[in-house]
């Protein structure tokens, strides 16, 4: 089962090793679903599935039956409702949306991506904006869950947003989505838990493999991230392939962990665990680690905390960058007030606004990488979590993975939880 940067446990009773295992096992089927959900016969609908690349960008299809709204309509008087994940957009910026709009934002939250899913494909559920990760995308548009945008409203893309990211890869000419915020994944550790300089290693990413840290290594319960880092640890940077050979060298790389050093899967071990002492180092996303600070325990020193991206760091190993985006779903009942949100948030304040609460840095023009840490935005000892264009050329992006594919994966994430 895919988790995701903004997924946080504390709202939700943690899941069993058998309840993930069960879920996992559902992802697929979900990712099965999607593509073949649009219109028409089976394989006409699963050939809708465009995954473009950072070489090879393309343009989702636009349908006859999913048209986009017409220009020059007034808003809806509402309410508009948001579906997101848990914490991962300030309460004051919506109140700050409505009160600018003269309307009532319901935000409902999820917790991963299969629930959303579900849910969204039953048709029972009544929302105008979601939130999907970059990589989803093409099965969203296959499956009719977004509608096209009309970019008549929405100003603040050409202006505000990087260019890579107003025309990205994965929806050539932005037809169904807005860029939200970017991310990188690295490691985190603690300096007076740690005594290597992890950045100054040849492949960062094999600290995870030290014996030395046995009993305070983790790693996210995600199975395309961690299946990663066994695939970087190896020298494999093709990160969206499933050759047998990687992914059972990944598989018995991740294995060896168990008894190597106790690893520990987590999805709050980088933002939480980790700045109060129960991690000494852990698999981290950058914006987990710009709001770990905020976590540590009255007393405790914030300046141990390090980030290392190991593509910028040395130049050969791999690491995941990517971002999640802004859509209004098929059948929003207001949508014209949807892409005014969508716009909204892309707004240069706003925007900035946002990430001093959430810590996920927008690809907003006017947040120079360079001034985050002197503006106070980020710690200097964690200035390596800023985000530049230029990174998404130096690290690997994750894509949509084919059913076929992705069961491989799980299969091997599967033999990884069990221990071998």
């Amino acid at each position: 089962m895919a988790f995701h940067p903004r997924e946080r446990p504390i709202w939700r009773p943690p899941m069993s090793r058998r309840e993930a295992l069960r879920l996992m096992a559902g992802a697929a089927a979900a990712g099965g679903l999607l593509a073949g959900c649009g219109a028409g016969s089976s394989s006409s609908s699963a050939a809708r599935v465009i995954v473009g690349t950072r070489k090879d960008p393309a343009k989702q299809p636009l349908y006859d039956d999913n048209p986009m709204i017409d220009s020059g309509l007034e808003p809806e008087k509402g309410p508009l409702r948001v579906y997101n994940w848990a914490d991962y957009v300030y309460q004051r910026v919506l109140k700050d949306f409505e009160k600018e709009f003269g309307v009532e934002v319901e935000l409902t939250t999820f917790y991963n991506l299969e629930e959303a899913t579900r849910k969204l494909r039953t048709g029972k559920v009544n929302f105008d904006v979601f939130v999907p990760t970059a990589e989803i995308i093409p099965k969203f548009v296959a499956g009719k869950l977004l509608q096209p945008l009309n970019r008549d409203y929405l100003s603040n893309l050409k202006k505000n947003v990087w260019p890579m990211l107003a025309d990205p890869y994965y929806d050539g000419g932005s037809r169904y989505t807005v860029p939200y915020t970017v991310y990188l994944t690295g490691i985190g550790w603690r300096t007076d838990m740690v005594s290597a300089d992890i950045a100054a290693m040849d492949n960062p990413w094999e600290a995870f493999w030290d014996p030395e840290y046995k009993g305070i290594a983790g790693l996210y319960d995600d199975y395309r991230e961690t299946v990663g880092v066994g695939m970087y640890k190896n020298g494999i940077t093709d990160i969206n392939g499933d050759k047998p050979g990687d992914l059972a060298a990944t598989r018995d790389s991740l294995v060896e962990l168990t008894n190597l050093v106790d690893i520990r899967y987590t999805i709050d071990g980088a933002y939480a665990k980790l700045p109060e002492g129960v991690f000494g180092i852990h698999h981290a996303w950058s914006g987990d680690m710009v709001n770990a600070p905020y976590y540590m325990p009255k007393g405790g020193d914030p300046s141990v905390l390090r980030y290392v991206w190991p593509p910028k760091a040395q130049g050969r190993a791999g690491g995941y960058v990517s971002n999640d985006s802004l859509a209004v779903l098929k059948g929003a009942e207001h949508p014209v007030l949807a892409h005014m949100f969508l716009n909204y948030m892309l707004g240069d304040k706003v925007a900035i606004k946002n990430f001093s609460w959430n810590a996920y840095q927008p690809p907003i023009n006017t947040l120079k990488p360079d001034s985050l840490v002197s503006d106070g935005m980020i710690r200097e000892n964690l200035a390596s979590t800023v985000i530049e264009q230029d990174d998404f050329d130096m690290g690997q992006t994750p894509q949509q993975l084919t059913p076929e594919q992705d069961k491989r994966w799980l299969d091997a994430w599967s033999r990884v939880q069990q221990g071998g």
